[in-house]
């Protein structure tokens, strides 16, 4: 895979443009038309697109048409994600992080752009996103960038970055300097002022015991805690100084015939480990270390306490009766949902159970354990999935609890997501694209009270004349959330200070038939009747 400023080569899936009397057409859907997609996904070059809306007030955003099923217990709130297209076929400014409600209207749609990771943090009241270059290839991708946070006005706060001068890259990154190199896997925003973030480093490394070169080459696995105020790391974990507690001969990034994925030279640098996630815990994190389908907890100092391996337990002894219950493989998000510090933990995660050199075999599902760490046994609370639809993903995506002890699935590589009940029955079922086709790194469901926003430009209004000579007004507020405003105030006389009349909100994009003769028009938005901002005046 090139290296990619995924900016420049993905984009959203779209259909045709809208008029303001139609704002959504979900028919018009065309096939593939790249010849130089990548082999593995040649079995979907001729499958229908997925619809996406359009805006006459936003002509650049176009996020998918959301097609949802709920029931009443679903939880009301806002789906926080950012998709992220396969095949690079449509122009960079259908790409874009998204807030949406669970109506399917965009809240917020981040200016065109690629960017991943995209989260509300509560602890700071701001959104999360990483930038950046992304290299490797399909199966071993990794990512050199920047994390961004906005407060809620969209205003920049401040932007995270590390380049403590040791990082080499290898694959199509190489050979060139970054201005950050935080990894786009994690960037966790603690309660104590500091995020913590991934990291890879092209490293020499003897692989002879593995069957490769003895002056080979891996990306060493890094995590590092960095404080807030002053952008300095102050904490920092390399897989490769601890390769005596993680050998080598764990990973399962092989291939078929057992050598090492790439050949772990220079060039190609074996991702034998790969952290997806950490998760603080008391004195320590718990990471998951996807190619060895492993969570490892490691103390303050580095050193690694235990290890819970998918496979054959590691340092536990699996003990469900059905003992395929508890285990796991290729595994992502791997959270602390409860504790009781040094006796016992559970934990979530998506169980991936696939990979990109092992898929189909067995279904992805959210997975709850319940560890005790001073009898080293590990049992399943409970497993996440719909009978109806069985999902196979690759990579990618989140396993969510909910303060409601509702628990959100999102499949990453499968743009499907689910919110289970306690009880585990469905009661929110998603999809924003095609299998395949286009995906979310993570995704989340935040409470619709958890995000309040008020940006700081202006609504958008724009007009279209239709052929019966009415004219009609389209008017939004990219980002103003629905507690911000409830309406709109329409002033089609200049100077009038008074509403010619008033319009309810409806979705992103509202539309009004103006009066005959109108020259010029200015529209408000307004909460229970009161002006919040006004757009620009319009001349027609």
């Amino acid at each position: 895979m090139h290296a990619l400023s995924l900016v420049a080569a993905t984009a959203f899936l779209v259909g045709r443009a809208v008029t303001a009397a139609d704002n959504v057409h979900a028919e018009n859907r065309q096939t593939n038309p790249n010849p130089g997609a990548p082999a593995n996904f040649t079995a979907f070059a001729n499958v229908p697109l997925w619809p996406y809306q359009s805006f006459v007030t936003e002509p650049d955003f176009h996020p998918p048409i959301l097609q949802i099923s709920k029931l009443p217990t679903a939880t009301d709130a806002l789906l926080v994600f950012a998709p992220l297209p396969f095949i690079p076929v449509y122009p960079d400014r259908f790409v874009g992080g998204l807030i949406m409600d669970l109506s399917g209207n965009p809240v917020w749609h981040t200016p065109p752009g690629f960017l991943a990771n995209l989260e509300i943090s509560e602890e700071l009241g701001a959104l999360k996103y990483w930038t950046g270059e992304v290299g490797g290839n399909t199966i071993d991708a990794y990512g050199f960038g920047t994390v961004t946070l906005l407060d809620n006005t969209y205003r920049e706060d401040r932007n995270i970055t590390l380049n403590d001068g040791i990082f080499k890259a290898g694959d199509s990154l190489q050979n060139q300097p970054y201005p950050s190199y935080i990894d786009f896997h994690e960037q966790f925003i603690t309660d104590h002022g500091t995020v913590i973030v991934t990291a890879y480093n092209s490293t020499p490394l003897d692989l002879s015991s593995v069957g490769g070169p003895k002056d080979g080459w891996v990306l060493d696995a890094l995590i590092y805690e960095i404080d807030l105020e002053t952008n300095q790391p102050f904490w920092r974990w390399s897989s490769v100084e601890h390769v005596d507690e993680l050998p080598l001969n764990g990973s399962h990034q092989l291939n078929p015939d057992g050598s090492i994925i790439g050949g772990g030279n220079a060039t190609h640098p074996w991702d034998y480990c790969k952290i997806n996630s950490v998760d603080p815990i008391e004195n320590g994190f718990i990471i998951s270390v996807r190619h060895y389908w492993s969570v490892v907890a490691i103390d303050a100092k580095g050193n690694v306490t235990w290890n819970l391996n998918g496979e054959a337990g590691g340092d536990f002894v699996l003990v469900d009766q059905d003992i395929r219950r508890s285990t796991f493989s290729w595994q992502h998000d791997v959270r602390a949902v409860g504790s009781t510090g040094n006796k016992d933990i559970t934990i979530s995660m998506l169980n991936s159970n696939n990979g990109g050199l092992d898929n189909g075999t067995a279904p992805s599902t959210g997975l709850t354990l319940y560890l005790d760490l001073q009898a080293r046994t590990a049992k399943t609370v409970s497993i996440l999935e719909d009978p109806k639809d069985i999902i196979y993903s690759d990579s990618q995506g989140t396993c969510q609890s909910l303060p409601n002890k509702h628990t959100f699935v999102a499949y990453g590589q499968i743009p499907k997501l689910k919110e289970f009940d306690e009880n585990g029955r469905v009661v929110m079922d998603a999809r924003f694209g095609n299998d395949n086709q286009v995906s979310s790194y993570r995704s989340y469901l935040m409470p619709g009270s958890s995000w309040s926003a008020t940006p700081y430009w202006a609504p958008k209004t724009a007009t279209t004349r239709l052929e019966n000579g009415s004219v009609i007004l389209s008017m939004s507020w990219n980002g103003a959330t629905a507690d911000v405003y409830d309406s709109w105030l329409i002033y089609e006389s200049s100077g009038s200070s008074n509403p010619s009349r008033a319009v309810a909100r409806t979705g992103f994009e509202s539309n009004v038939t103006l009066a005959e003769g109108t020259r010029s028009v200015t529209a408000a938005a307004a909460k229970g009747g009161t002006v919040v901002r006004r757009s620009e005046q319009l001349l027609l």
